[in-house]
């Protein structure tokens, strides 16, 4: 199961302005009033004060583990040897670049993990100076897992299933799990307002995900999506990626849902994040993911502007790997990267 959730900060920016055509010069030398404003905002960022405020608030949530710090492609913390509470690491790594980042940047990239109530999250952090006018200048993504039904270092498939198969069955542990993810998510965005009084901080989500592959070929752990604002994005499969044992888990968790009673309330999606129906809605009719499986979903184009085909192409700037590692995702787009 996959907890997603996001939260997105606006700040007041300023109107970017293109340059005035030949003909809209001279129009203007007879003193005529040109429009050159432009659907794209830039915010005056610096970034030693960004990561502070998001710091801040991750220490108001016991948060102390620094995953990664990269700024204009610039990686200037990796948490390559897995050291615990190394959020100062990261401070320390980033005031010897001041120099260089300390007036500004183009986008950066802070990343976190942290461990309570028996979930294992990644928080992720994104913030731009320049963006379209109905984008948030920052975007707060955050994944999680159960901790105990990730696979342990070195199980096998079937010591795998037989442990985790009779947690799959037990309807409160989902639950459980997915109110503490929605407890984390809404104090995070607590205390993201506390730390960035400037800012309009909204939660946009957060949910418990099971993805339905329709072939069953292990569509479910292909290629992530490279934008935080695509459906399918999930940043905790950014820094760890998946087991090929998570397509075992899914495939158990949905046939154990659509056997209870009660199932718990998780949301199923295809691997490119498109919503198929609860897990309810799925108990009740069992038809709604057979007819998932004849359709197109997940294999083309939905209609909704976004090629979902391999779950990485969506248009969107925001689009790279968010990880400061090259993921194949290709070119940024607008940001020349």
């Amino acid at each position: 199961m996959r907890l997603i959730g996001q939260i997105h900060v606006s700040l007041k920016g300023s109107i970017i302005q293109r340059d005035p055509t030949l003909w809209e010069k001279l129009k203007r030398g007879f003193g005529a009033t040109l429009d050159l404003d432009t659907d794209r905002m830039r915010v005056e960022l610096e970034a030693t004060a960004v990561v502070d405020q998001v710091r801040r608030a991750l220490v108001q949530l016991g948060v102390g583990n620094a995953l990664s710090l990269v700024i204009d492609d610039t990686v200037i913390f990796q948490d390559t040897d897995g050291k615990p509470d190394d959020l100062p690491d990261l401070v320390l790594a980033l005031s010897e670049h001041s120099a260089v980042f300390g007036r500004g940047f183009t986008e950066l990239k802070f990343a976190a993990e942290h461990e309570e109530a028996g979930l294992h999250l990644v928080i992720e952090a994104r913030a731009r100076t320049e963006h379209a006018e109905d984008e948030p200048a920052g975007i707060v993504s955050v994944g999680g897992r159960l901790r105990d039904l990730e696979p342990r270092a070195g199980e096998p498939a079937e010591d795998y299933r037989r442990r985790v198969e009779p947690l799959a069955k037990d309807p409160a542990l989902f639950e459980t799990a997915r109110l503490q993810f929605e407890s984390f998510v809404g104090r995070l965005e607590g205390a993201l307002k506390a730390s960035m009084p400037e800012a309009r901080v909204e939660q946009r989500q957060a949910e418990a995900r099971v993805v339905h592959a329709p072939s069953g070929d292990g569509a479910a752990a292909g290629p992530q999506p490279a934008s935080p604002t695509h459906p399918g994005y999930d940043p905790f499969m950014v820094y760890y990626p998946p087991s090929p044992l998570s397509v075992m888990l899914d495939v158990m968790l949905i046939s154990s849902f659509m056997h209870m009673l009660s199932p718990p309330h998780v949301l199923f999606v295809s691997p490119a994040g498109m919503p198929l129906g609860t897990a309810q809605e799925a108990a009740a009719n069992p038809d709604l993911l057979n007819d998932a499986d004849r359709g197109d979903e997940g294999a083309g184009d939905e209609g909704d502007g976004l090629d979902d085909g391999d779950g990485l192409d969506d248009g969107d700037p925001w689009g790279d790997d968010g990880g400061g590692l090259d993921d194949g995702g290709g070119d940024l787009g607008d940001f020349g990267d």
